[in-house]
């Protein structure tokens, strides 16, 4: 049996080790430049830090709308979940119609579907250009990437499609038009350390005081001043991590709480901020002192973007959706950030959050896997897609 080339491709992205944090994408963005280079398309590699590698491809018919498809190289790392792997994540393995591998879903698969689907596009384009956006670091919060380069004015598109996975359970769900922002900090509480014999006579222990500081942010509900016309909500994430204590017979004097806020469209930074506050204010004793930090840099607060639903790219990617999959998709709000949120609030360009192969309920965690029909799927759907909106 004949390996569809978006099989190969992808296959061949997977056993390029990309993980973030880890060894950057130097590696993986040179092997994608001259895949694309070797197949007639003009590809560049942009490195915004020592080994952390964009790559930029152009296919240009002439005059007429440019379309860009965007993808992020880098992958979540295999982390303490390895042992939980059934097959090695460096090697995408095929079980019937699945194809397991780190970065399968998110999102190598959609990466190989796009360089094929520009290949086919630019054999047959009579007018217009397709730009392939192929970004670092998004799974770490896209500053050497997709915020670079639209930092830097490189993001030059008419519009942008992010192939991220369109599925959570099921391929091809919906057709997602807002990227959800992020929002991380820390609560730092700070008690007195001493004999644990004693604690009776103590301030309230750290840990404890931070359990309390838990609780309470668990059932936090952030106001939405002005929801999206999704309504989606925020999903408060309390104490992703925490860490307190010293030893047996020690009454912990020092703890923190690091928590995230998936944020949506309407949500103001300092109105949230001042709810923060007062909910810890609350819920925290008098007898300890704490602070709120947030994460320097775009995990700190990074805004929630939304596509006008009345732009050409929804109307192009619904008819390609009829065409390749049989039907139009639901709109939807994404569940996680894209890059969509950079592409539209700095580079100004209007951009689809997800429309890809794969599910989001298996990335970041042992077993990741894609469709090997849904790959097959995307490369058709990307063409088709393309050639709509350039008018081919």
């Amino acid at each position: 049996m004949t390996t569809p080339p978006v099989l190969d491709l992808t296959h061949q992205l997977v056993a390029i080790d990309s993980q973030n944090p880890g060894v950057g994408e130097s590696e993986i963005a040179a092997f994608v430049r001259d895949h694309a280079t070797g197949r007639g398309l003009d590809a560049r590699v942009v490195e915004t830090a020592e080994g952390r590698c964009n790559v930029l491809v152009e296919a240009d018919a002439g005059s007429g709308p440019h379309l860009a498809l965007s993808g992020h190289l880098d992958t979540k790392p295999i982390g303490d979940g390895l042992s939980a792997w059934r097959t090695d994540p460096l090697t995408l393995t095929v079980d019937g119609d699945l194809a397991y591998g780190l970065g399968s879903s998110d999102m190598k698969g959609a990466v190989a579907a796009m360089l094929l689907a520009a290949e086919r596009w630019a054999e047959r384009a009579r007018q217009g250009r397709l730009s392939l956006i192929l970004t670092a670091d998004e799974e770490a919060g896209s500053v050497y990437g997709a915020q670079e380069l639209s930092s830097r004015g490189l993001v030059d598109a008419d519009a942008i499609v992010i192939g991220e996975p369109s599925g959570v359970s099921d391929p091809w769900e919906a057709l997602y038009v807002v990227s959800r922002g992020i929002c991380c900090f820390e609560v730092v509480i700070r008690s007195q350390q001493g004999h644990s014999g004693l604690s009776e006579r103590l301030p309230t222990s750290a840990t404890v005081a931070a359990a309390r500081a838990t609780l309470a942010l668990s059932g936090f509900e952030p106001s939405v001043a002005k929801p999206s016309s999704l309504k989606s909500r925020p999903t408060v994430n309390a104490a992703v991590r925490t860490e307190g204590g010293v030893f047996f017979g020690v009454h912990p004097g020092e703890a923190s709480v690091a928590c995230d806020i998936r944020t949506v469209p309407g949500m103001d930074r300092d109105e949230l901020d001042r709810e923060l506050r007062a909910l810890l204010a609350d819920a925290l004793p008098d007898d300890v002192t704490w602070d709120l930090r947030y994460v320097p840099g775009s995990l700190g607060w990074m805004e929630s973007a939304e596509l006008d639903v009345d732009n050409p790219v929804l109307r192009a990617a619904q008819t390609a959706c009829g065409s390749v999959l049989g039907r139009e998709l639901p709109l939807a709000a994404y569940p996680g950030g894209t890059d969509a949120t950079h592409f539209i609030r700095t580079a100004g360009v209007p951009t689809i959050a997800a429309l890809g192969p794969g599910w989001l309920s298996v990335a970041h965690g042992p077993n990741e896997c894609v469709g090997v029909g849904q790959l097959e799927q995307a490369v058709d759907l990307y063409e088709e897609l393309a050639r709509e909106y350039t008018g081919n």
